[in-house]
């Protein structure tokens, strides 16, 4: 998804996703919360453990995610060029004839009107932390089940 301003439609769309992220992240906390309580008083299993891990890493994923398309949706118009210079510097901003927004990867792309680009104002740790995590909850959900399976045929 992009679009030639970090502002608009796509702002909306991107918002209407991060209020739907945070409702996830309190709905997957919940559930994390309520096996912890239902499962006091004895030893967790090691499906319990890693599934809880794929939960938590699901909530670090959504979290990273919202996090950085907030730095995206929140460039005003002013803070734009501002940062075009933070990242490439006084004289390639100026040569700055539009930006983009992308929000999967998340990035905010400088054009310059010579035909180049570069990114600018998403933090440099969002994407590969993202990436990261997700892989994480992939992992210890797919061992969680594959544990919970061998401990119910045992």
């Amino acid at each position: 998804m992009a679009a030639d301003s970090a502002g608009g439609h796509d702002s909306i769309l991107l918002l209407f996703i991060c209020l739907i992220g945070v409702i996830v992240i309190f709905t997957l906390i919940g559930m994390v919360g309520s096996g912890i309580a239902k499962r006091t008083g004895r030893r967790k299993t090691q499906d319990e453990w890693l599934g809880g891990t794929a939960l938590l890493s699901v909530c670090a994923t959504v979290a990273l995610y919202i996090w950085g398309a907030l730095h995206v949706m929140f460039m005003e118009n002013d803070n734009m060029r501002e940062e075009c210079a933070k990242a490439g510097g006084a004289v390639k901003a100026a040569q700055v004839d539009r930006y983009e927004a992308h929000y999967f990867p998340l990035r905010f792309t400088c054009h310059i009107d010579e035909g180049g680009s570069y990114d600018a104002a998403v933090p440099g740790y969002i994407n590969p932390a993202m990436t990261i995590a997700f892989v994480l909850a992939i992992a210890t959900g797919a061992v969680s089940v594959v544990a919970r399976e061998r401990r119910v045929v045992a």
